[in-house]
């Protein structure tokens, strides 16, 4: 494992432990009071970790645009006319929290020069959902449901995303934490998460839009949900 991310999963282990520490102390001297974070749990500015569930909870908002997709998710104020959703979450604290339930990242999407051939990238398998309140009641759906293609109007098939962890830049900065990429549809070697094939993002091979059948309203708070593609969960309706 690269050094910058030994250190980032170092410092997430290490904050799971305070986590647990602070929830064993606050036991101890409120016995009848819960404590705000349970043990084997931990919280990130606008994101949850559940070490013991191996899931990723991420605070963001609904988007409903007209244009094609490139994301599933961007930083709010980035690319947010091609997303379907918003989140002010640090793509950095993002790839920590998947670092901190086990996952290791893969690869990004490359070209190589002696082959002269693009490579689809590489990574640790991910479903992720969405969750909302609509009428009073908790719904979830399969992010991949969110989108329908723009022709025909039908639900994207079911899609596992995968982790590939973004690049570290030159001047030693991660590169989401520049471009705002969390989770793409289309292939980019910047963002924290990607699908597991060759997808172009030249415009014209665009082909999916928001689903808004299934997509609440521009500014509905939205929790996405991150697990790995081992954990079994069942469809929302």
């Amino acid at each position: 494992m690269r050094r910058w991310m030994m250190v980032l999963l170092v410092a997430g282990m290490g904050l799971v432990s305070g986590q647990v520490a602070r929830a064993d102390e606050a036991a101890t001297t409120r016995p009848t009071t819960a404590p705000a974070t349970a043990p084997g749990q931990a919280k990130l500015p606008h994101l949850e970790v559940d070490v013991k569930k191996r899931q990723v909870r991420v605070e963001c908002q609904a988007l409903n645009v007209e244009m094609p997709l490139e994301f599933f998710c961007v930083v709010k104020g980035t690319n947010e006319h091609e997303s379907v959703l918003r989140s002010q979450v640090k793509p950095s604290q993002l790839h920590l929290a998947l670092l901190m339930i086990g996952l290791k990242p893969g690869t990004p999407v490359h070209y190589d020069n002696a082959t002269d051939k693009w490579y689809a990238p590489q990574g640790p398998p991910l479903h992720i959902w969405i969750e909302y309140q609509k009428d009073g009641k908790t719904v979830r759906y399969p992010a991949y449901r969110c989108m329908r293609n723009v022709k025909t109007k039908k639900e994207m098939p079911p899609l596992t995303w995968i982790f590939t962890g973004s690049r570290i830049m030159e001047d030693g900065k991660y590169a989401a934490d520049v471009t705002g990429y969390l989770v793409s549809v289309v292939n980019f070697d910047l963002t924290v998460i990607d699908i597991p094939e060759i997808a172009s993002s030249a415009n014209e091979t665009l082909e999916w839009e928001y689903n808004p059948k299934l997509v609440p309203k521009t500014g509905t708070r939205v929790t996405m949900i991150l697990e790995p593609a081992d954990h079994v969960e069942k469809d929302g309706k």
